[in-house]
């Protein structure tokens, strides 16, 4: 049994409303989220990232940390792993053979079933703390089955608007639902007041005040994250790692902190493939990213000799994008559209019609062949962006050989 397509390809592939799925499977496996302390991230943009910072200044720290997160970029165990090493395909297919007789019976989703083999394999190897990224929304996300001790929220904006509706306030009540009765603590990145305050009247239902990051004081260095709000997420973890301190939860150095928000990789976020020529390549999908990466972006080449810039774009279906991708136009010399490789990708002729100058823009359909088309348009002093979905990450680590390959072992000696 290949293990991963037998995942990918599950019956019940479609996203399903509640926990009692995720709660029947944990309970089969003897309900491990009770014998692990856990931190859910919730919210909508930087969940990744401020994942990835959390666990990787805990592991700094000398603490064995679990990571659960989503989407995967090129391989389907990136999704889970200890100390950023993967989970074996073995022991996936261990659990899946254990209790597939419950996996029948229950008919749990991709990602449900994915959060249950999480939580398992996390406390089978008796970590000391886990990070769970949550998938979509709060409420019924199965991640929230675990009643996780601690909640984080990253920036609460716009995005899967026909699940979670069609406004802000719709958007921030399902996701805090998050919050439950064994909820010890909540952090929060700064929100839009509308967010803020309807996060702050569901954490006084269980008595508990959350806790937003005041102005950055510290000079955080980030050698592999670009952009301020980068540097916004490690300072909200520089406080959140400063407050499991000062309540004896752990025990890190200032020094250990430090190198271990300065040293975190999450590939995909303003991700440098090539210097010269410049290619960035980001996941930004959504309004409030692509501002984020563009206000990046026009930063990070300020003072730099480009001549012509690029854009290489594909987006997943039903992402209300025109409004951010119109600023797009006069930023670049040339947009190439093209489309992700999957069911739902938008298509690239949706994408190419949100531009007026027709003279700028071109369809290549196939990502593959759009990559190595933008690739050899590049002189030297060019730069190209390319950006979208995580799902464009197979094309791109083919293109460019490997250039998700993890290596922290070398970056933590």
């Amino acid at each position: 049994m290949n293990i991963t397509d037998y995942l990918l390809n599950i019956s019940s592939k479609k996203i399903k409303y509640g926990l009692k799925r995720t709660k029947q499977l944990l309970k089969a496996c003897n309900n491990p989220q009770k014998k692990i302390y856990s931190i859910q991230i919730a919210g909508t943009n930087g969940k990744g990232s401020i994942s990835a910072l959390l666990a990787n200044t805990l592991i700094q720290g000398g603490y064995k940390v679990g990571l659960f997160s989503s989407p995967h970029l090129v391989k389907l165990n990136e999704r889970i792993r200890i100390n950023n090493k993967l989970i074996h395909d073995d022991i996936i297919k261990s659990f899946v053979e254990k209790y597939e007789t419950e996996i029948k019976k229950i008919e749990p989703s991709f990602f449900e079933l994915l959060t249950a083999i999480a939580i398992w394999y996390f406390y089978k190897k008796k970590v000391d703390y886990c990070i769970l990224e949550t998938g979509l929304g709060g409420k019924f996300d199965s991640v929230t089955a675990c009643e996780n001790q601690g909640i984080i929220y990253s920036p609460i904006s716009m995005d899967h608007h026909s699940l979670l509706g069609n406004t802000l306030s719709l958007i921030t009540k399902d996701k805090s639902q998050a919050i439950n009765k064994n909820t010890e603590f909540i952090f929060s990145s700064n929100q839009r007041l509308i967010a803020k305050n309807i996060l702050i009247q569901e954490a006084k239902k269980y008595h508990l005040t959350i806790m937003f990051p005041k102005k950055i004081k510290d000079n955080i260095l980030l050698k592999n994250l670009y952009g301020i709000h980068q540097i916004q997420n490690a300072a909200l973890v520089k406080h959140i790692i400063d407050y499991l301190n000062k309540k004896n939860i752990i025990q890190i150095s200032q020094q250990s902190t430090t190198i271990g928000l300065t040293n975190t990789i999450w590939h995909g976020r303003f991700q440098i493939l090539k210097k010269n020529p410049l290619i960035i390549f980001d996941v930004a999908h959504n309004q409030s990213s692509l501002d984020c990466f563009i206000k990046s972006f026009k930063s990070y080449i300020d003072k730099k000799n480009i001549h012509k810039k690029y854009l290489l774009c594909a987006f997943e279906r039903n992402k209300k994008i025109k409004t951010s991708l119109k600023k797009y136009e006069n930023q670049f010399n040339q947009i190439i559209c093209s489309e992700t490789n999957i069911r739902d990708s938008m298509p690239a002729k949706e994408i190419a019609n949100i531009f007026k100058n027709s003279n700028n823009i071109f369809i290549k359909k196939d990502i593959n062949k759009a990559i190595e088309f933008s690739y050899k348009t590049l002189n030297k002093h060019d730069s190209l962006v390319i950006i979208g979905s995580h799902f464009l990450g197979p094309s791109i680590n083919s293109f460019f050989k490997n250039c998700f390959a993890l290596d922290y072992k070398r970056l933590l000696t």
